[in-house]
């Protein structure tokens, strides 16, 4: 496997612990930049496997920078090293939030668990892919990081092709609930899987809906 590129967004503060020997150590590839534009306009032309934010070394929460690193290289994972006094927010798109103080190896680990592996984890069929430690899914050129539901939603599809799954019985498998009385957040989901997998989400070719009924994934063999 190739050496992996990781670009560390960090401070040169003094009173700021530096992670970049510890990455180096493990054998990855680190870019250093020292500002947000700079790692923004880096990340383009380095196309890194991981972003490492160091916000805390920044004196800021980080949750606007990743949002930045989101939209400009959707699909890239971001680890945020946060002061426990500026944590930010669950919807800044972080992959994984790490709170200062902790050891180097709680962030190795994590950088870990969120590079590309093999494929011994992965579902497939037809173009779909679902990685299932990392969360990815890719399709048709295509790829996204998803949350733990929207990957549990897809592999319960991608186990049952071609069979009937009952709205009730999503609802129970993703969500661990018997309560059918406000299906939108499946609906909600649903729409956004389509958004991924459909050539066309308007006109489903995958994920079928049987109206009054459930949905079905036809996946040509």
């Amino acid at each position: 496997m190739a050496t992996a590129k990781v670009l560390l967004l960090e401070s040169e503060r003094a009173n700021t612990p530096s992670f970049a020997a510890a990455l180096e150590k493990r054998g990855y590839a680190v870019t250093v930049e020292r500002t947000a534009q700079a790692a923004l306009r880096r990340s383009q032309s380095l196309s890194p496997d991981i972003i490492v934010l160091n916000a805390a070394s920044l004196k800021t929460s980080g949750a606007r920078i990743c949002r930045q690193f989101k939209a400009s290289r959707n699909g890239t994972p971001v680890v945020v090293i946060a002061d426990k006094k500026n944590v930010p927010d669950a919807n800044c798109g972080a992959a994984a939030t790490l709170v200062v103080p902790f050891t180097p190896r709680k962030l190795l680990n994590g950088v870990a668990r969120l590079l590309p592996g093999d494929d011994s984890a992965a579902l497939q069929l037809g173009p779909i892919k679902l990685n299932l430690p990392q969360r990815r899914i890719s399709c048709a050129g295509r790829e996204e990081r998803v949350t733990p539901k929207q990957a549990r939603l897809l592999e319960m599809f991608l186990r049952a092709p071609g069979q009937l799954l009952t709205r009730k019985a999503i609802i129970k498998h993703v969500w661990d609930t018997d309560y059918t009385g406000d299906t939108r957040t499946l609906d909600v989901h649903m729409s956004w899987l389509r958004s991924v997998i459909e050539p066309n989400p308007r006109k489903p070719r995958y994920l079928k809906t049987l109206r009054g009924q459930g949905y079905r994934l036809d996946v040509p063999g």
